[in-house]
Order: C-alpha cells, then sequence, then structure tokens
C-alpha cells in the first residue's frame, strides 16, 4: 500500500487503544479531521474519507479518529462521558497543524489549536433533539444509541466556540466565511457523496492549511 493510500492506526485515551484512520504520507504535515456525532458520522463518512484523500493529494496526512464507544471501538458509548471525547480529541491532535471539524465535530476542537476549520457547526442541543425526534436514542433495551445520561446532558449544553474559519452550505442561513453548494449529506437516509462538495471542501481546507496550519 502506498503512503498515499488508507491506513489504521492506533492511538491511546485513558489507557486505552482506539482506532485512527489516516490517508496520506505519515511525514507530511497533518490535519485532524474530528467527525460528525452518532448517524450523522455514518451518513457522512464516504464524504469525509473523499475530502481526505483530496487533501491528502496536495501534501498532508489526514487523520480520523474513533471516538470511544463509537466505530469501531471496543468500549460501550453508554459507559462513555463527555469529558471522554474531550481527551480522546486532545490526544488524537497530536503534533497536527490543523484541526477539521464537520458539524458535531466542531464541538470538540477547542483548545486544539488557533487553526480550526469548521463545515456546518452545529449546536449540541439540536443534535440531541434530531436524536430523540427520529427515535436514534435508544430506551428500554431497544435499537438505537445508548449514549450515557452525562454524555447526552453534556451534548446538550455543548456549542462551538472560539475562532475558526467557518464554511456552512449556501442552503444555510447561519454567518460564515465562505458558503457552498452541495446537499446536507448528513441528513440524508443512506450515506452518500457529493463530488461537487467533496472537491469544494477540500479545495478550501487545502487554501487554509496553506496560510493559518503552514504558520
Amino acid at each position: 500500500m502506498t503512503a498515499s493510500g488508507l491506513h489504521y492506526d492506533r492511538y491511546q485515551v485513558a489507557g486505552r487503544d482506539e482506532w485512527i484512520m489516516r490517508i496520506g504520507d505519515p511525514a507530511a504535515p497533518s490535519l485532524l479531521f474530528l467527525p460528525p456525532l452518532f448517524e450523522e458520522m455514518n451518513r457522512t463518512r464516504a464524504f469525509l474519507a473523499a475530502v481526505m484523500r483530496r487533501v491528502a493529494a496536495a501534501g498532508y496526512c489526514c487523520r480520523l479518529p474513533d471516538l470511544p464507544g463509537t466505530g469501531e471501538s471496543e468500549r460501550a458509548l453508554d459507559e462513555m462521558r463527555w469529558q471522554d471525547w474531550r481527551d480522546a480529541a486532545r490526544t488524537a491532535v497530536d503534533g497536527a497543524r490543523g484541526v477539521v471539524g464537520v458539524r458535531g465535530g466542531c464541538l470538540l476542537d477547542q483548545g486544539l489549536g488557533p487553526c480550526i476549520w469548521r463545515l456546518a457547526p452545529v449546536e449540541g442541543a439540536s443534535l440531541v433533539r434530531d436524536l430523540e425526534r427520529t427515535g436514534l436514542v435508544a430506551e428500554g433495551g431497544g435499537a438505537g444509541y445508548t449514549p450515557s445520561a452525562n454524555l447526552l446532558e453534556s451534548l446538550r449544553t455543548a456549542s462551538p466556540a472560539g475562532d475558526a474559519r467557518t464554511v456552512r452550505l449556501a442552503s444555510d442561513r447561519g454567518e460564515a466565511d465562505l458558503k457552498l453548494d452541495g446537499p446536507p449529506l448528513w441528513r440524508r437516509s443512506e450515506p452518500q457523496n457529493s463530488s461537487q462538495l467533496s472537491d469544494a471542501a477540500a479545495s478550501d481546507i487545502v487554501e487554509w492549511a496553506g496560510t493559518c496550519a503552514a504558520s
């Protein structure tokens, strides 16, 4: 496999190994990608991989962690606290020159350095309402996600904070440094990618990283 191919490495949180996906030469300047949360992560994984490949082709090493209790993590989601996810982000950043957050991932980038790029940042309370409205919070042993009470309550009060380059979709009324055409993939019923959106997002990340993250 070439250096620009897809690899899976390990990083540690509280003495436990978690997986982190890497695309790009490990010797290249690195960028940490913080994914959307819960079902939005599943819906956008192909999009994130496409963006990472395009950014890696421009000379960066892109890394995307599984947060404890998510993805291929061996830890149970109902045992995770919000602080565990904050600790995971701080550990995974590991010398990265910049942090790229998408949706709920933008709630975890505080304190990770001066170079922060955000796509469609969202309030934690909005994510909780979406989980409850769509029945994705499991109750009584049913199907769905089982976040701990601490994780859910902390998420309700979490907000994106600090300086960042903010990018939104053209359909989003929120303030932004740049607006891109493309569909809200995190709201699609099935995982999809949009080459238009992934190309545009990657292009802006590369330009941003060449200034802020290179300083």
